[in-house]
């Protein structure tokens, strides 16, 4: 992507959706547990196969999200997933309060403290 592309602030609202699709999957394998499948692998328990596959197909899109997010020195996609981070992580709480919900919410609130500071420590290293 080019420059002018990572300025954009569609990345705010870009980041939350795809962030809330992710949380909302993975708090369906953690609120359901995992079958083992036809092939051996791990699905989605009965009543929490849409989540599977929400899950499934908002993979990529988190990577994407996250990782430009984290990587860029521009200010929407950082507090785009700061943003998502901190929502998706106060609903995980108002899931449960389980080991499983701690942690999900705990990685979520990590990424939205980690992604300005390093999109702000960049922008000080980008100004020397």
């Amino acid at each position: 992507m080019d420059e002018e592309n990572w300025s954009r602030w569609w990345w705010v609202p870009l980041a939350v959706v795809v962030m809330a699709a992710a949380t909302w999957g993975v708090l369906g394998l953690v609120e359901g547990g995992c079958e083992r499948g036809p092939r051996g692998g791990c699905v989605a328990a009965d009543g929490y196969k849409v989540r599977g596959w929400v899950l499934f197909l908002a993979a990529m899109p988190s990577y994407v999200v996250l990782i430009t997010g984290l990587v860029t020195d521009r200010w929407p996609p950082a507090l785009g997933v700061a943003v998502g981070g901190v929502a998706c992580g106060l609903f995980a709480l108002t899931q449960g309060r389980t080991v499983p919900h701690l942690t999900v919410a705990g990685v979520l609130l990590v990424l939205a403290v980690v992604a300005p500071v390093l999109a702000w420590r960049r922008r000080g290293v980008r100004a020397r």
